[in-house]
């Protein structure tokens, strides 16, 4: 069976000079190891990775590895000292989406190595407490990547799922009676026309007409 070249060469493992590094940049994170940051404002040393159960660490060293041949491949390694990952006495999930770590309890098994990209940075901030309790618990807040954004894709509450449009009413406010604030109620009398007006009923010219009726009849008598 046939293997390629730079397969033979990966399998002899990579050189046995290593460097290291205090610092390391990638995916929008700026980790730090421990004893490069534990006198700085930032805690950058805290490391999550994702799994079935989410471990929680600190970066230790950072080292970069080199394997030789016509590859020339280098791969970023960190060597963390892990946290229990076990829920309960090692890790606490509150309701409220806040993860607790339990400093005092470490992770029992020989792990300590991760590649650079499975790391995801976290912030570990310690409770302010009055009394001593013996267990100290840590608040590991994620850190979101420099030059990232995260939009969540949940509606906010109180949102309708359709935007109703605005209608302009068709109707004019102008032969609308408004209220008055003062409780004087009135109403503006159209104008005198011609228009809709209904005789009277007792018309003058009726009278005038009667009158002169009356004046023809007692000349003719005399």
């Amino acid at each position: 069976m046939y293997y390629p070249t730079w397969f033979h060469e990966l399998l002899q493992g990579p050189v046995s000079k290593i460097t290291t590094a205090p610092m390391y940049f990638t995916r929008g994170y700026a980790f730090h190891a421990y004893e490069y940051g534990k006198h700085r404002t930032t805690v950058n040393y805290g490391v999550r990775v994702k799994g079935e159960s989410d471990f929680y660490g600190i970066l230790q060293e950072i080292i970069e590895v080199e394997f030789v041949g016509l590859v020339k491949m280098k791969c970023v390694i960190f060597k963390c000292d892990w946290f229990d990952p076990k829920e309960g006495p090692g890790i606490h999930y509150s309701k409220f989406g806040v993860v607790d770590v339990n400093a005092g309890r470490r992770y029992n098994k020989f792990e300590p190595f991760i590649l650079a990209s499975q790391a995801d940075q976290v912030s570990f901030i310690p409770y302010p407490r009055v009394t001593n309790t013996g267990i100290t618990w840590l608040s590991a807040i994620t850190v979101v990547p420099r030059g990232r954004i995260y939009v969540r894709d949940e509606q906010p509450g109180m949102q309708q799922d359709i935007c109703l449009e605005i209608l302009t009413p068709d109707q004019t406010t102008d032969d609308i009676l408004l209220i008055d604030p003062e409780n004087r109620v009135f109403e503006d009398l159209p104008e005198d026309t011609d228009e809709g007006t209904e005789n009277d009923e007792f018309d003058e010219s009726d009278d005038v007409e009667d009158g002169s009726e009356d004046s023809d009849e007692a000349s003719e008598e005399e």
